[in-house]
């Protein structure tokens, strides 16, 4: 449904043989690349032993989705890519993976490197669980002091979230708001501020 997106439930580790290789799943959900950037680097100072800490992140949806992904000197395309394709697979977003490889003395091949990052991804993204997340956007409302009370309880009912408020001259409400109320919101917001209400995205 528009306005809403699947991420996981929860940070989650699973460790998987595959062969003589030992691969382990680090999971976290992010919502900025910065954040994913140092989960990422935290997973490689714990196994900073290991062969290779391959990696992959998406963020956004649409037009907005960004996605990176790092082989870390695996041959290209083995390791980051294939664990993309789980994010991709389970139809997620906002969601980091860390694919840590410790090598067990017998080469899995191309075709084998990709299977086992892959199965990796998938297995660390089984143990987070999956759920539904509304989106929502940034808006400044400005009013009159003696509607405030009103109109924050019309924000509480919407599902909005009140980021900050700053009084001035008149009352300014730095919100957030699912994009599918945003029409209604304004048709009440003009009613409870008899139009001296404003509402707009930043």
């Amino acid at each position: 449904m528009k306005g809403e997106y699947l991420t996981i439930k929860r940070q989650a580790r699973v460790k998987i043989p595959v062969g003589a290789c030992r691969f382990i799943a680090s999971v976290a959900s992010c919502q900025e690349e910065e954040e994913a950037r140092a989960f990422i680097e935290k997973v490689k100072e714990e196994f900073s032993d290991a062969t290779h800490n391959a990696y992959a992140y998406k963020l956004g949806t649409g037009d907005r989705a960004l996605s990176r992904t790092s082989d870390d000197q695996e041959p290209a395309g083995t390791a980051g890519p294939p664990l993309l394709s789980a994010i991709e697979k389970g139809g997620l977003t906002n969601v980091v993976v860390v694919g840590t490889r410790y090598f067990g003395g017998i080469k899995l091949g191309i075709g084998g490197l990709i299977r086992a990052y892959r199965a990796c991804g998938e297995a660390g993204l089984k143990e987070a669980g999956v759920q539904k997340k509304i989106i929502y956007r940034r808006y400044l409302l400005t009013c009159p002091y003696d509607h405030v009370g009103q109109v924050m309880k019309e924000i509480s009912g919407l599902q909005g979230e009140i980021r900050e408020i700053n009084y001035t001259s008149q009352v300014r409400i730095d919100l957030s708001l699912p994009p599918s109320r945003e029409k209604g919101f304004k048709g009440r917001l003009k009613d409870i501020t008899r139009g001296k209400g404003r509402l707009e995205e930043y």
